[in-house]
């Protein structure tokens, strides 16, 4: 159940922007933050195949209550993400945009949205996912999965690609 851009990944985001906006002393905290990056993953690990995610972000966030000790926390993101299949070349582009929230009182990360909108190099839509997600911070289990919500990247992505989950 990896979602390499979402998940544990953004809980772990959304309080290090809780922890970085402890020099202010506002009741409501906004900001915007980008982020990039790339993974590789060698045939076995998630699919049948060589695997490359690389990923555009843009995150407009709120932060509510004390920002040292945070009380809630949302962030709108727009996610521009490549998946390819290194051993063919081919290429999957797609754009989602996803509410999260973070409420720290459950420790539990509600995400909302469009998750997959996968499109050929033609532009072609070959997936399309959304609903909700919630997820237990604590223990990194779902404990909400709306039936569209497909948070299993192995199971969307390889076949997409032309594979098969590892």
């Amino acid at each position: 159940m990896l979602r390499w851009f979402t998940g544990s990944f953004v809980a772990v985001a959304a309080a290090a922007l809780i922890a970085a906006s402890g020099a202010t002393a506002q009741q409501v905290t906004h900001g915007t933050d980008h982020f990039s990056d790339s993974v590789d993953v060698p045939a076995g690990e998630l699919c049948d195949f060589n695997y490359r995610q690389a990923f555009r972000a843009v995150d407009h966030f709120t932060v509510f209550g004390d920002p040292d000790n945070a009380t809630r926390a949302i962030d709108h993101l727009t996610v521009y993400i490549a998946h390819t299949n290194l051993d063919t070349g081919y290429t999957l582009t797609e754009v989602d945009h996803v509410t999260e929230t973070f409420n720290a009182g459950d420790q539990t990360l509600k995400g909302v949205g469009l998750f997959w909108h996968l499109r050929t190099p033609a532009g072609k839509v070959v997936v399309v996912h959304a609903g909700q997600t919630v997820l237990d911070t604590a223990t990194g289990e779902f404990v909400k999965l709306t039936p569209n919500s497909a948070p299993d990247l192995a199971a969307v992505i390889c076949p997409a690609l032309g594979g098969s989950p590892s």
